[in-house]
């Protein structure tokens, strides 16, 4: 299935997070995600199919972290194996009926562009080239860069992307809370507004949207937002509630299911065309957001 067919038939339900679901499965601290796509692959297969049980019709791979500048720095598997191994692994799961969005992470923060860092940007450039066209290989269907807080990162991966693969390229942002006292100014947490996102991205991707971040019910706001200055399909994968933790130190997200799938609704009537969860989130919040949106 092609993304740009799959938009024409509706809204596309995405999975939810990925972390939380493999430390359920025991993945233990210090042990990055990724690697899991060699060592322990049935685990990484479970939770796809799980997902696409809730009604998830597009998965992300397994390969948040799988670039040489973040975990794949200091792993005993190259970047083009964990990667390769991530997309085979969702595209076994997803078969011809569901999409495959190869998930591709921010560098990390103790690797950022000057001024506030020292790594010229050709090596974020390579970082994201080696691992879209690993992805692409391994078979999935599109391209997502994620989670992206930094303007300035985010065009470098997706121009990375788009000039070296011939996949659609999708370009999810990561926005603060805007103050009170300007509830309409949300801008990343580097400062950067709706407006030059849209202007800067949408010159390669061919789709935009938000994910994670500390926006929960203001999502919807931030759709809208989006969908009154641009036409291209939006993406909008939102966190189960905003955080806390509990006496036993463990992370407990607020919103039940059919709480966090009301908000997606909201979001789809703002413009969404692709919406999923983030952090916290579930196989049940994506079974929720199904329900919802088939009422």
């Amino acid at each position: 299935m092609r993304l740009d067919d799959a938009l024409k038939t509706g809204t596309i339900i995405c999975d939810g997070a990925m972390g939380t679901e493999l430390q359920r499965r025991g993945l233990g601290k210090g042990v990055t995600p990724d690697s899991w796509n060699i060592t322990n692959p049935e685990h990484i297969k479970d939770v796809h199919r799980t997902y696409i049980q809730a009604g998830a019709k597009a998965i992300l791979t397994n390969t948040f972290g799988a670039n040489a500048m973040r975990s794949a720095r200091d792993s005993e598997y190259t970047v083009s194996q964990l990667n390769l191994a991530g997309a085979k692994l969702a595209r076994e799961c997803a078969g011809d009926e569901v999409l495959v969005f190869g998930d591709m992470g921010p560098t990390g923060w103790e690797d950022q562009l000057p001024p506030y860092g020292t790594q010229p940007e050709q090596v974020f450039y390579d970082a994201f080239r080696d691992q879209a066209i690993a992805l692409e290989q391994g078979g999935v269907d599109a391209l997502m860069v994620e989670t992206m807080s930094s303007l300035a990162e985010a065009k470098i991966a997706v121009q990375a992307a788009r000039e070296n693969t011939s996949l659609p390229i999708i370009c999810s942002m990561t926005f603060a809370r805007p103050p009170s006292s300007r509830p309409d100014d949300i801008r990343t947490a580097w400062g950067d507004s709706v407006s030059d996102i849209i202007e800067t991205v949408t010159e390669a991707a061919d789709v935009v949207g938000s994910n994670c971040g500390d926006l929960i019910e203001e999502m919807a706001q931030l759709a809208k937002m989006m969908r009154d200055i641009t036409q291209i399909p939006l993406i909008f994968e939102v966190n189960a509630g905003r955080p806390r933790v509990d006496e036993e130190y463990r992370t407990i997200y607020s919103l039940e299911p059919d709480a966090f799938a009301e908000i997606i609704a909201k979001v789809v009537s703002a413009g969404a065309n692709i919406v999923g969860g983030c952090c916290g989130t579930t196989p049940d919040n994506i079974l929720a957001i199904k329900k919802r949106l088939m009422k």
